[in-house]
């Protein structure tokens, strides 16, 4: 990475992290492009270079999110490459982040970025291997990972809005009992 492409990755995560700082005291509604721009120490016109609009940036940080997380899940190795194990990686990941996504819940965005990135689900379920894949057609993923991201999706909407939420292992490990009791009927 050039020192220009070091400087438009800094500028990025400045206008975000000065987008979620907003977000704790203002509504999402009324937070204009200035206020971003001004809490970032920025000019306008690097906000409007990095982002087209403020639905850029929120686009942005989700698909970021979602590019660090399945970075974080192709780390795992083989041998831990569990159901069990996948369960707790997610939602371990997502509670590192819980302060950005309670404040984009209680703001109703986090829904948003669901519908804007729940068409990309069936790409990810290429991005690695698991024992449990199913070799189906492409409309059969579509359905899988339709079912998958809308309810770990709706998991987190539900446990991160808390103030203290339970442990990633207690939801992974509640979600795993109640997954074998339905595969065992």
């Amino acid at each position: 990475m050039n020192g220009k492409q070091r400087m438009a990755a800094q500028s990025r995560q400045w206008l975000v992290e000065a987008f979620f700082e907003l977000l704790k005291h203002h509504d999402y509604h009324q937070i204009t492009v200035k206020d971003i721009s001004a809490q970032a120490q920025l000019s306008r016109r690097t906000f409007y270079r990095t982002f087209k609009d403020k639905e850029a940036l929120l686009d942005y940080y989700g698909n970021e999110m979602v590019h660090n997380y399945l970075q974080r899940l192709t780390n795992l190795s083989a041998q831990k490459m569990t159901f069990e194990q996948v369960l707790i990686t997610f939602f371990a990941f997502w509670y590192d982040q819980r302060n950005e996504i309670r404040l984009l819940i209680k703001q109703n965005l986090f829904m948003v970025l669901l519908a804007k990135l729940s068409p990309q689900a069936p790409k990810l379920y290429d991005v690695f291997q698991a024992p449990w894949h199913i070799k189906g057609s492409k409309q059969e993923v579509a359905y899988v990972m339709s079912f998958s991201f809308g309810g770990f999706w709706n998991i987190l909407n539900m446990w991160l809005v808390k103030e203290q939420p339970d442990s990633p292992e207690e939801v992974a490990h509640t979600l795993l009992k109640a997954l074998k009791k339905m595969t065992y009927q």
